[in-house]
Parts: structure tokens; C-alpha cells; sequence
């Protein structure tokens, strides 16, 4: 009897060390490893080490969690999207084996009850570890302009394309745009406007925006922006919008070119090319996974719609697109329902910001930890994190009630 209560201990103990300091630091280390990561592939050994395993082996070791974490209708939605976007494999084309595609909705399932298990604990800790993180992308943000400023600008490098595992101009935005909406929705949280640590946090990372030269980036942060005028404070926002919009008038006066140069970069003729290949496959699509080439004459050949919608449509045809807008209904409602709690209303601005910014994104809608992460998953997690503390608050009331 006493080695079955040692043993039950043990176990207790082991789980209570994992739901208070693993499972938490592999929240943070997921938001910041594009950052602290050297390459791509370390992004994933981060997610795996820090993240994946401790969660799983936390659900195993005290597996009474799980109710609340797979009960949640956001989770219920993303499962149902992620088993059929599984179902389609099997007339995709894809050269990857069924068992190696079907490990990434898995991923996203761990990191979503990542941040439901902080969630479930603390809202304080889960919006605490994502500042943690934003003040972590502001000093990336800080080195990276450096770097760039004084090495590659008088080298000839026009556009800022990132260090490590940020390569690519589009892709870094991405990353830096979701942290300075971060900032953002913290800046107009604040009880003055002009609180220094968001304001320098929110400057950096713009500033690294611009330096990018991506301009969805920005479609992403004015809908932000639209939506906390709309919730918060309306003239501490409208204060806000008048300066970003002189901010960008004076950098636009500066650098025209970094707006008009590239034109459209092309963006409604890789979309009708890519409209026409999904309308041979409407309403179930392609299947996930399968090789997409758009050809555009004067560009070459692309791998993707830069769309994300149009990625969704093209492997899961119209019922995959009815799925994926449905997982976003579902956010949005409860965001809405709960507009009143600083934390939501940050995770929504975020949310918002990665629909503006997947505008030119596409196909990379469920995958390993990546740059689009920052625009869908991360701040659905976020939002889900949230959603769980509700609701594990609301059985208590109701227990004590009772």
C-alpha cells in the first residue's frame, strides 16, 4: 500500500513540476526560438524538446486534463479542419508518407494544449511569458536593424531579410508584425499613451517592418488597429493612428520606392492562375500537400498562391475553405462575446493581424513550427489558452453554486 501511495506521489509530483515550469517555458521558447534558433531546422528541435515532449508526457502523466483541453469548441474546430484536411491525402500527390503529414496536426494539438494547461493555471502567466517573448522579438528587432544598418545596407542589400532562421523579407515582417501588434494592443491598454517600454518595443519592431519593405505586414496591423479603436479606448486610438500614419507618411516621403516600387508584385496574376487550377478540383481540392506550380510569365515558377485562403482551397477545395473559415467564426464569436478582457482583446488583435498578413501567404496552413505560425496558430493557441481559464472558472462557480 505504501509503495502504490509513493508511486502515486512520485506521479503527482512529476506532473505538478510539469505543469508549473516545463510546459511554460516551452510556451515561451516556441514565441522566441525564430529569434534565439540559428537555422530552420533548430526551430523544430526547440519545439520538440521544449514544447512537444514535456506536454505530452504532462497529458500522460495526469491525463484528467484533457477533458477541458479537447472539450473546447476552437479545439473541437481545428480537429475537424485537421481530420479532413488528413482525409484528402489520400488523393493528393504528395511524395511525403500519410504517417509523416498526419504528425502535424499533432503538433498543433500540443501546442494548443501548451497553452491551455498555462492558460488553465493563470491567465497572468500566459499573457506574462507572451510579453516576455515581445520584449525578447523588440531586442531582435533592435540587433537585426543594427546589423542591417551598419553591414548589409552599405554592402547593397536594399531590404532587410532577417539573420538565422529569419532569411526571407515577407517571412521576417511576419514574424515582427505579430509582435509589434503585440505592442500595439499593449500601448492602448496602457493607462498612458505615451508608456515608454511599449512605445521604444513598438517603434523597434515597426521600424524593422518598414526596413523589410513588405507592405502586408501593415494591411495585417491596420485591421489590428481598426479592431482596438473599435474595443478600447477610441480616442487613445485615434491618437495612435494619427501618429503611425505620420510615421508612415514620413518614411513613405523618405523611401518612396519601397512602396511603389514592386508595384503589385504580380499578386492578381498568381492568384487568377491559381483560381483556374482550383477550379479543376472545387469542392474537394487537390489534397493536402500536393505540388502546386504557378507559372507567371516575366516571373517564373511559383510553389504557391500567396494566398492563404487560396493554399486552404487549392488542397481542400470548397469544404476545406468552409472548415478553415469556421475555425475562425468560432475565435471571433467568443473574442467578441469577451471583447471587455485586455487579454482577449490582444489575442484578437493578433489574430486579426495574421488574417491581413496571410493575404500573400499561402499553402504552409498546417505544418511544423514556421514563420506562419506567427500568423495562425500561435494566436489561435493564445486565444485558446484564454478560453479554457474561462471555462475551467466557470465549473467552479458553478460547483460552488451547486
Amino acid at each position: 500500500m505504501g509503495t502504490v501511495v509513493s508511486t502515486l506521489t512520485l506521479r503527482e509530483r512529476s506532473a505538478e513540476f510539469f505543469f508549473k515550469y516545463l510546459i511554460p517555458l516551452g510556451w515561451l521558447v516556441i514565441l522566441t526560438s525564430m529569434f534565439i534558433a540559428g537555422d530552420r531546422g533548430r526551430v523544430h528541435q526547440l519545439f520538440y524538446i521544449f514544447l512537444a515532449l514535456p506536454t505530452l508526457l504532462a497529458v500522460i502523466l495526469r491525463p484528467a486534463v484533457l477533458k477541458p483541453l479537447i472539450c473546447n469548441p476552437l479545439f473541437v474546430a481545428i480537429a475537424v479542419f485537421s481530420c479532413y484536411t488528413m482525409v484528402t491525402v489520400a488523393w493528393s500527390s504528395t511524395e511525403d508518407t500519410a504517417l509523416s503529414l498526419m504528425r502535424r496536426p499533432l503538433y498543433i494539438a500540443l501546442l494548443l494544449f501548451c497553452a491551455g494547461i498555462v492558460g488553465m493555471r493563470s491567465a497572468e502567466r500566459l499573457n506574462g511569458l507572451t510579453r516576455y517573448a515581445a520584449l525578447v522579438a523588440a531586442l531582435a528587432a533592435a540587433i537585426s536593424l543594427a546589423y542591417f544598418i551598419l553591414v548589409r545596407l552599405p554592402a547593397g542589400s536594399e531590404r532587410l531579410d532577417g539573420y538565422g532562421a529569419l532569411y526571407n523579407p515577407l517571412l521576417s515582417a511576419h514574424v515582427f508584425g505579430a509582435f509589434a501588434t503585440f505592442w500595439l494592443a499593449t500601448l492602448l491598454q496602457s493607462r498612458k499613451l505615451l508608456d515608454p517600454t511599449p512605445l521604444l518595443c513598438l517603434a523597434l519592431l515597426m521600424a524593422a517592418v518598414f526596413a523589410t519593405g513588405s507592405r502586408t505586414p501593415l494591411v495585417g496591423i491596420g485591421g489590428a488597429l481598426i479592431w482596438l479603436v473599435c474595443v478600447g479606448d477610441r480616442r487613445k486610438g485615434l491618437v495612435l493612428v494619427l501618429g503611425i500614419v505620420a510615421a508612415m507618411a514620413m518614411f513613405v516621403s523618405l523611401h518612396p520606392e519601397a512602396i511603389t516600387q514592386r508595384g503589385l508584385s504580380h499578386r492578381p496574376e498568381i492568384w487568377l492562375e491559381s483560381w483556374r487550377q482550383i477550379k479543376e478540383k472545387l469542392w474537394f481540392g487537390h489534397g493536402y500537400d500536393a505540388d502546386m506550380i504557378v507559372l507567371i510569365p516575366g516571373v517564373g515558377l511559383l510553389a504557391d498562391p500567396h494566398n492563404m485562403e487560396l493554399g486552404v482551397m487549392y488542397s481542400g477545395g470548397v469544404v476545406g475553405l468552409l472548415l478553415w473559415i469556421a475555425i475562425y467564426a468560432v475565435a471571433l464569436r467568443f473574442c467578441w462575446t469577451h471583447r471587455s478582457n485586455p487579454g482577449i482583446s490582444l489575442a484578437t488583435a493578433w489574430l486579426i493581424f495574421g488574417i491581413g498578413s496571410g493575404l500573400t501567404e499561402g499553402m504552409a496552413f498546417l505544418s511544423r513550427p514556421k514563420e506562419h505560425w506567427y500568423l495562425i496558430w500561435l494566436p489561435l493557441a493564445l486565444i485558446y489558452g484564454q478560453w479554457v481559464l474561462r471555462e475551467q472558472a466557470w465549473r467552479i462557480t458553478d460547483i460552488r453554486r451547486g
